[in-house]
């Protein structure tokens, strides 16, 4: 028999097939298992991932950079009760003489104390660097627990010495060491790369922060230091500058501390078993339903990040406002992950570090070759288009940057005495 009102049942028929799909979507949405099995994969992979880069001395040492600065840890985090404590002021007055402001006639009484009291011991650190391989110890892997306050202070120890290392080749160039305050500076840059290797977002900006502190006091150390030692720290730069890690491996990293930070009350007891032993205790935490949803959402939003984090800086730029656009028309969208909130900041933090990395690498290549060939060269030789060279005089030379937005200051270079043929013979 035909339905009398085939109209209304066509839509109610229609309503039902939409009303079963957001169904069967939401519960899709809601489920988290496949989140939990890729998010125990992930972490246990990157737990026990090495970290090989280019070693900037020969002969390395054995073994890792993690190892070897484990052994040192309790001495980093020690209290210091007897170092004398730098008023605002004084901390002021000691960053102008570290970056060349000021001249080191300048430096407080309580900074020379405190690089005195720690030089030991930040000379085993810087050459902690000299293992033949990467890899952070387990303090300072954003992976290896939830209790941040030891990684911090660590961090915080570590900060104070790549603040003594850069101090340290200020006083050595000042007292006419310029080729071992080449071999500081250099030891210094190192111990920033190595920060960046594995140890996420604080890692990242450890680095950062230890290239801005030491790259102008190195800058001087190279202008002054002898042809031979330009053209070797011309070398240790650059495997020091081809050894840092993808943004995408940072990002990855961080994602997948803030889903163990944030969701692993959500997974099942079995997959949180299989996590490291610091991460299977996980207290219940309300909103789970949301939270289901936002862990998806987190996950998806790395994901579209990490494809386009290592392109080249312009194109990732376009790629990431692509990606904002396309948040934008998307609908009911939960609260952003942090570490999605801060990549822009820190992208252009990590192109500033290459391009003083670079800006250091030209310096002792034109230096050198302005000794040796009499006269400036017409380019640089670096990777990069992002520098220029700018001869003021037959004595001088500028490098600086022709990057909108990212201009750290200019790098003046003073030419040398002419290589003599005994010094042309020693050149490795």
């Amino acid at each position: 028999m035909a339905l009398k009102r085939p109209l209304p049942a066509l839509m109610g028929g229609v309503l039902l097939f939409i009303l079963v799909s957001l169904g069967v979507l939401a519960a899709w949405r809601l489920r988290t298992d496949d989140l939990e099995a890729r998010l125990v994969l992930e972490v246990n992979t990157l737990t026990h991932a090495e970290h090989p880069r280019p070693a900037h001395v020969t002969p390395t040492r054995a073994g890792t950079f993690g190892t070897a600065l484990a052994q040192l840890i309790p001495a980093l985090v020690r209290p210091e009760r007897a170092a004398p404590v730098a008023t605002q002021e004084d901390a002021a007055r000691c960053e102008a003489v570290t970056e060349g402001r000021a001249p080191v006639a300048d430096l407080p009484t309580a900074c020379r104390e405190a690089l005195e009291q720690g030089r030991p011991l930040m000379r085993q650190v810087l050459a902690a660097t000299h293992a033949e391989s990467g890899g952070l110890p387990e303090e300072l892997r954003p992976l290896s627990g939830p209790d941040v306050a030891r990684r911090d202070a660590l961090a915080q120890a570590l900060r104070r010495v790549l603040e003594q290392a850069a101090l340290e080749t200020r006083l050595l160039v000042a007292g006419g060491d310029a080729d071992l305050a080449v071999d500081t500076c250099v030891d210094a840059l190192a111990l920033s790369r190595e920060l960046a290797l594995g140890g996420g977002l604080v890692g990242q900006r450890l680095s950062v922060n230890g290239y801005a502190r030491t790259w102008r006091a190195c800058a001087d150390a190279l202008d002054a230091a002898s042809v031979v030692r330009k053209r070797q720290a011309a070398a240790q730069l650059t495997r020091l500058h081809e050894g840092f890690p993808p943004p995408s491996l940072t990002l990855h990293e961080e994602s997948l501390a803030t889903q163990l930070t944030t969701f692993r009350d959500l997974m099942s007891d079995d997959a949180r078993s299989l996590l490291p032993p610091s991460w299977t205790d996980a207290p219940s935490l309300p909103g789970a339903l949301s939270r289901r949803l936002r862990w998806r959402q987190w996950v998806t939003d790395s994901d579209r990040l990490r494809a386009v984090v290592d392109q080249p800086a312009e194109a990732r730029r376009r790629a990431m406002g692509a990606l904002e656009a396309q948040k934008a028309r998307e609908h009911l969208r939960q609260e952003e992950a942090p570490a999605t909130r801060l990549a822009s900041e820190d992208l252009e933090a990590l192109e500033l570090r290459a391009l003083r990395s670079e800006a250091l690498i030209a310096l002792a290549e034109v230096d050198a070759t302005r000794a040796e060939k009499g006269q400036w060269p017409k380019t640089l030789a670096t990777k990069t288009p992002s520098l220029v060279l700018e001869s003021v005089d037959a004595s001088q030379a500028v490098i600086r940057s022709c990057v909108r937005g990212l201009t750290p200051e200019a790098l003046l270079v003073n030419a040398d005495a002419p290589t003599t043929p005994q010094q042309a013979r020693a050149r490795p």
